[in-house]
């Protein structure tokens, strides 16, 4: 989790759940056919290969889909985790001098 309270393991989870139930519609085809001494009666057979190549013409708008925002969840934790660090990074560089006598944010400075 970053300082700005972005969830980036859920993200980042998010996205790895996502391109693996991607990956799984690609065994779809297979497991139709897989049953195909299972359903008895043809027109149960010939129904579930109508359904599988009805959901196989959507299945690759799904897929290409899914994949950009799996994409997008995953680059967006690393841009917040970069941004992250490096915002802390420029915090911890302001700060340095502090405290060191030079008289930066200690209400210092010329007498006049």
């Amino acid at each position: 989790m970053t300082d700005f309270g972005m969830d980036t393991d859920a993200l980042e989870e998010f996205g790895g759940r996502l391109a693996r139930m991607l990956y799984g519609l690609e065994g779809a085809r297979n497991m139709v056919d897989s049953y195909d001494s299972d359903y008895g009666d043809h027109r149960v057979k010939d129904a579930m290969h109508g359904f599988e190549k009805h959901w196989r013409d959507g299945r690759k708008h799904v897929k290409d889909t899914g994949g950009t925002l799996a994409t997008m969840a995953v680059e967006s934790v690393k841009a917040f985790r970069k941004l992250d660090d490096d915002l802390g990074k420029q915090l911890r560089d302001a700060t340095k001098g502090d405290g060191k006598g030079d008289g930066k944010g200690q209400g210092g400075g010329k007498k006049g």
